[in-house]
């Protein structure tokens, strides 16, 4: 095993910590704005997302700081152009008033003023992000070794296995739900209220439903997959006779599957490598 698949997955890791883990609620919301509480709660987040880029300092030197420096500068800017997007599309972002995103996880019905672009606009925001890493890890810090940390493979494996892991239960439990909230959710308008609470059930469902899929995945019982589709459906068999809501259950759940299934592979890939 080379030092690649281990900087790799520590480099995504500081990336979901910093995005869904360490950026909280209050950041979030504040960030969707133009005043100066707004930058405020941005710059907030680009001192936590270079924070955890920091100790590349210590392990690469000057080339770690330069990676520092690019992940915070273009960090900063792939989230305000997708939070002026979003704006475009959702006004209530604007002034705050829209719920958290686990409350748009589940719904009656799927609205007719739906839009795939918020869930688009999350989806490219965050492969910005992922591209913004792979380009900094292949121009500044491929070409070296860092220090003796990785130099013997009983060093390696367990790092990996570990950040690997981690990384897996980031995205399946914090970032998917926010995906698939985006996705499944109509456009809010100014002032509209809270979901009401079964949404956060159906958000938890989701989130079981996800780790679920990636231990089956990773367990090498991929056919069992179905299994676990199959008694949700059953859950929400009488409620698939309304169209409106069987396309929104679908959706949500294609998204949800898709997303469990990709990071899974992924990781197995890595794990492998």
């Amino acid at each position: 095993m080379n030092d690649t698949p281990v900087v790799l997955a520590w480099l995504v890791l500081a990336h979901l910590v910093a995005d869904f883990v360490l950026q909280n609620d209050a950041i979030a919301t504040a960030k969707f704005g133009d005043g100066p509480e707004a930058w405020r709660a941005l710059g907030i987040h680009g001192l936590i997302v270079g924070a955890l880029t920091l100790p590349l300092v210590a392990v690469y030197g000057p080339y770690g700081l330069l990676y520092a420096g690019l992940t915070v500068v273009s960090h900063v800017a792939i989230d305000r152009i997708k939070i002026v997007l979003t704006r475009r599309v959702e006004p209530a972002a604007a002034d705050g008033s829209a719920p958290p995103a686990e409350d748009a996880a589940t719904g009656p019905t799927f609205d007719r003023a739906w839009s795939p672009v918020p869930g688009a606009l999350f989806a490219a925001d965050q492969a910005a992000h992922l591209g913004v890493i792979l380009v900094g890890w292949a121009i500044l810090l491929a070409g070296h070794s860092p220090l003796q940390l990785l130099d013997s493979p009983d060093r390696r494996q367990p790092i990996l296995l570990i950040g690997v892991l981690a990384a897996l239960l980031i995205v399946n439990i914090r970032a998917a739900s926010l995906f698939v909230a985006n996705l499944v959710r109509p456009p809010l308008s100014p002032g509209e209220g809270s979901r009401p609470s079964s949404a956060r059930v159906g958000a938890v469902i989701g989130i079981l439903e996800r780790l679920l899929i990636c231990a089956l995945v990773l367990g090498g019982a991929v056919a069992t997959i179905g299994l676990v589709i199959a008694a949700k459906t059953l859950a929400r068999f009488k409620q698939l006779d309304d169209r409106e809501f069987a396309e929104y259950y679908l959706l949500g759940t294609l998204a949800s599957v898709t997303v469990s299934i990709a990071t899974s592979l992924l990781a197995q890939a890595a794990l492998a490598s």
